[in-house]
């Protein structure tokens, strides 16, 4: 009688636990995606800025992703730390260790070897920085997202599996270009201030806007993100999760009816960012690589290239003005001397190995130009001049090779998996717009966009279908 009671409480301590087990996996997941809806969001707590002035890139914060990432990464250590603590004693008293050592030709290829080696030069370069408190809290979020990096590739995307990832990530595009569609159409912000959307109206200056006509001001979209071309990004990102979705599945009729309507409008609140380097390298990529001809899904290919010709016909016959105003660039166009004068001064850094310290450039850029307009102290519009300016000869060789490499063994895989393809248009494409905006190195969403999307280098899938 006694072991039969023994049995019976068992039995409901194991069901219990396994209860618990079941709601904190669920809770774990529905915190992953609630986190990769929010990356546009800007919720943020502003802890320090340096001198009178606010400036973005001399200040201190914490946002709610940061919050939410420390909360996925606590889960992340918790389901693994026996087998960490395992590996790392078996990496270094067993054989690994040695024969990692000993198989040089295999580190040296490895992309994470440079990755560990960039955020290693990236901290020395911050004894030549001006502001060492700056400099550490960058590098420290350099960390955390190297470590995001890390947490997509090796647990979360095999943990909670590509398809409902980027299902979050194309909710949210619905959702940011609702948002866009209504702040274009209004020319003003619509008061979302705990998501962190940016306060704009038609008569306030610094404001990502252009003209035209001579006093015809028109503001672009911004979503709850802090630029229109950061909202660019991340819809370019939900255009690419939808790709993912819908040329991997077969869906009934008015799934796909659903589908459709919702890439139309991520697809127009992307055209209102009026964002030209974005939007362009979007078009080279959709037309020459993403429309690439599959056997298997001729009628879903068809039916995406009709609804991008059709929304892009009715944006260009609604707004053909802005357009030619936007596709109108002239020399004194105050974007293009901007980024034309940063570039200028990121060159004009000492060459070193460790250039001015990371983090540093706008300290740098104040103490050389300071009778500069508040507005003109920016990033340099250029993540690897930033990069280099920064970190100098090692930390831009580190991050040009941890890119090489990655590209290299993504490029191996497409024979493979046609995910591979349209991961690598993806990367090349947000590696393309980093020649002309600094948002992937500096802003919160941007980077958690880069980072995401070099991801998509490292995963990949043999079938077809996700």
């Amino acid at each position: 009688m006694r072991s039969v009671n023994e049995l019976g409480k068992r039995i409901n301590s194991e069901s219990g636990y396994g209860l618990w087990a079941t709601m904190f996996n669920k809770l774990e997941q529905y915190l992953f995606y609630l986190f990769l809806f929010s990356i546009p969001f800007q919720t943020r707590k502003i802890l320090y800025f340096d001198e009178w002035r606010f400036n973005e890139w001399q200040s201190m914060s914490v946002y709610a992703t940061d919050v939410l990432l420390a909360v996925l990464f606590g889960f992340w250590v918790y389901n693994f730390y026996k087998k960490l603590i395992y590996d790392l004693r078996f990496t270094i008293y067993g054989k690994n260790l040695k024969t990692l050592i000993l198989n040089t030709k295999y580190l040296i290829r490895n992309p994470n070897f440079y990755l560990l080696a960039f955020l290693v030069i990236s901290a020395i370069s911050i004894k030549n920085s001006d502001n060492y408190l700056i400099s550490w809290y960058q590098w420290f979020k350099l960390a955390e997202f190297v470590c995001f990096y890390w947490y997509l590739a090796n647990y979360a995307f095999k943990k909670f599996g590509l398809f409902n990832s980027f299902l979050a990530i194309f909710i949210s595009g619905i959702f940011q270009a609702v948002v866009a569609i209504i702040q274009f159409l209004r020319q003003s912000s619509l008061g979302l201030k705990y998501l962190g959307e940016s306060v704009i109206n038609n008569d306030f200056s610094g404001v990502a806007s252009f003209y035209i006509s001579d006093t015809e001001k028109i503001i672009r979209a911004y979503g709850t993100t802090p630029h229109p071309n950061v909202l660019a990004v991340f819809l370019l990102l939900s255009l690419f999760a939808f790709y993912f979705i819908f040329l991997n599945n077969k869906y009934s009729r008015n799934t796909r009816c659903l589908l459709l309507t919702a890439y139309a409008f991520i697809l127009f609140g992307f055209f209102l960012t009026f964002s030209r380097v974005i939007i362009l390298a979007w078009g080279i990529v959709f037309w020459g690589g993403i429309m690439i001809y599959h056997k298997k899904y001729r009628q879903e290919v068809k039916k995406v290239f009709l609804v991008t010709l059709a929304v892009a016909s009715l944006f260009a016959i609604i707004f053909w003005p802005e357009i030619l105003s936007r596709l109108t660039i002239s020399g004194d166009d105050q974007a293009i001397e901007l980024r034309s004068f940063y570039a200028k001064e990121a060159l004009k850094t000492n060459i070193n190995f460790f250039g001015i310290g990371f983090g540093n450039f706008m300290s740098w850029l104040i103490k050389e130009n300071p009778f500069l307009s508040a507005y003109a102290y920016q990033p340099v519009h250029n993540i690897y001049l930033l990069i280099y300016a920064e970190t100098g000869l090692l930390g831009i060789s580190a991050f040009l090779l941890f890119l090489f490499f990655l590209i290299k063994n993504s490029i191996k895989k497409i024979s493979q998996s046609p995910l591979a393809l349209r991961s690598l248009l993806l990367a090349l494409c947000l590696l393309f717009i980093g020649f002309f905006d600094h948002m992937f190195w500096t802003l919160q969403s941007g980077r958690l966009i880069f980072w995401f999307s070099m991801v998509g280098l490292t995963y990949y899938q043999k079938d077809d279908r996700m």
